[in-house]
């Protein structure tokens, strides 16, 4: 039979397919992307045969993930071959956005128009030994790469089962890998596959400015955002004594938490990056002369072997010791200051159930409605504290959506193996120089997948973020289920998420496909 995506020209010319499908997380074409790949793999006559083998799941927000089966019924072992769909906007791109997924198209442009670029840029542009497109590096390049190896398993019969997953949704909330979770732990079961392996094909990121290293990965790095909704006191602002300004409490509070290396991390030789706010505004929706008194912060913080409890309860600490040495500030001002409380979501919604009632509570958890979970909370914890005076001069500290535990199984043998090989692989073919990293630091759905955090981390998890199992959820028991070694290996890129975001085409069409063939053949068909 004729091979599809075999050499490397065939393999750039299905990348660029890819990546024509315009598949903007949130679009229309994030919907359609699915029935794009069914009709893909349908090329290949043995998903035409057993079209039963590709299954959509459908997500929370009514996209698909795509599954799809190559059975080898000489076996139960299996391998997950793990990439997402979806891609982020353009509207970086500007007087090219018009060409944003023409690879081609854009290339030439880019050709023209030099002097809009830096000397690194123009010099990958004139190379030729780049692919330019949004998505082509995050992460159709991955993609094309699984679809590849798919159908040379298929072509040659391997003695290993493989599924292929694909999902929508990576770049904001991951309601792909988070829905297809469930199905996916009960589809494993039911057809008696043994799960050996999770492989992602993320491509490798820099780990600073100017970096041209090769990386695979044998994890995935934890984010989880701990936030604050400050509620002060209102006043006028001839009388500022006799109300407290939340932006006051607000930026004491950020600068204690941006940048703050208490919440980093250290594994090995590697350090999670500091702590950012992602979101810091008072709530006022107008200019007049009242203080505001309500505003809010949340902060990205990442993690390596560090639990939401964990996380949280340093949070805590930080944010009680802040409010304590804002109110001694303040008594050079305030002949009487009331208290200022730090309080913890769940806290704050027992306290209004024994003041109001469940019922009340309820009412004001089920009539907010609002898309964006972050906003959702946002809401919810400024009706609770809105439901009596009692409640000024309080400090909410909560969790906001997304959260990603983080995955490493740089200590179990397979990995350590395959690491070992894919390494000595590059070098010896290519002669590319590859390090090994434990912790993939652009987040990615393997954070998904063997979940080993205590029962108390769900919970308090689970009780902090306001809207869990209405507006947002986390199947932590399916994440059990789902339990193998993971690695990452994709292709060396450069710019994700910016205009100028590429794929080294001699990596994505020849280098990684050359490893992944080579690794499969040692490790799980020539065993």
């Amino acid at each position: 039979m004729r091979s599809q995506w075999q050499t490397s020209e065939d393999r750039l010319k299905l990348l660029k397919e890819l990546v024509k499908q315009d598949s903007i997380t949130n679009s229309e074409g994030e919907v359609n992307f699915p029935f794009y790949i069914k009709r893909t793999l349908k090329q290949l006559e043995y998903f035409n045969k057993n079209e039963s083998h590709i299954k959509f799941i459908e997500t929370y927000d009514h996209k698909n993930a795509v599954v799809a089966l190559y059975r080898s019924h000489d076996i139960d072992d299996t391998i997950i071959l793990m990439s997402h769909y979806d891609t982020v906007d353009t509207n970086d791109f500007g007087p090219f956005q018009s060409l944003a997924f023409d690879c081609d198209a854009l290339n030439k442009a880019f050709q023209k128009n030099l002097d809009s670029f830096n000397d690194d840029q123009q010099s990958d542009i004139k190379s030729d030994k780049y692919l330019f497109g949004r998505g082509v590096m995050d992460m159709k390049s991955g993609l094309m790469m699984h679809l590849s190896l798919l159908e040379k398993a298929i072509n040659e019969s391997w003695p290993i089962n493989i599924i292929l997953l694909t999902v929508p949704d990576e770049e904001v909330n991951s309601s792909g890998m988070r829905s297809a979770v469930n199905d996916l732990s009960d589809f494993i079961e039911q057809e008696n596959l043994k799960l050996l392996l999770i492989m992602n094909g993320e491509p490798a990121f820099s780990q600073h400015p100017d970096d041209e290293q090769y990386y695979i990965y044998n994890g995935s790095i934890g984010k989880i955002m701990p936030s604050v909704f400050v509620y002060g006191k209102e006043t006028h602002v001839g009388e500022p004594l006799k109300g407290l300004s939340a932006n006051y409490l607000i930026s004491r509070i950020n600068s204690e938490i941006e940048y703050n290396p208490l919440l980093t991390e250290q594994y090995k030789d590697e350090i999670s990056p500091l702590p950012v706010s992602l979101y810091m505004k008072d709530l006022k929706d107008e200019y007049n002369v009242q203080t505001p008194f309500m505003a809010v912060s949340y902060y990205n913080v990442f993690l390596f072997e560090q639990s939401s409890a964990q996380v949280f309860k340093k949070f805590n600490t930080i944010i009680e010791q802040t409010m304590k040495t804002c109110t001694n500030d303040l008594k050079l001002y305030y002949e009487e200051l009331p208290p200022i409380k730090v309080i913890t979501y769940e806290k704050l919604m027992q306290s209004m159930i024994d003041k109001h009632g469940q019922s009340v509570v309820d009412k004001i958890l089920n009539d907010t409605n609002l898309s964006d979970e972050r906003l959702y909370a946002q809401e919810v914890i400024q009706q609770l504290l809105l439901l009596d005076s009692s409640n000024d001069y309080t400090v909410v500290t909560y969790l906001n959506p997304p959260y990603y535990p983080s995955v490493n199984s740089g200590q179990q043998k397979l990995i350590k193996s395959i690491s070992k090989y894919a390494i000595k692989q590059m070098k010896k073919q290519f002669n590319r120089e590859t390090q090994k990293i434990y912790y993939f630091n652009g987040i990615s759905d393997l954070s998904y997948v063997n979940y080993t955090h205590e029962a108390s981390d769900e919970h308090i998890y689970s009780s902090n973020t306001p809207g869990f199992g209405r507006t947002y959820d986390i199947p932590f028991d399916a994440m059990k289920k789902l339990k193998a070694p993971v690695i990452n290996i994709g292709a060396f890129g450069k710019d994700a998420h910016q205009l100028t975001e590429r794929i080294d085409i001699k990596s994505v069409s020849e280098e990684v496909p050359y490893v992944l063939n080579k690794i499969f053949h040692k490790f799980f068909i020539n065993k």
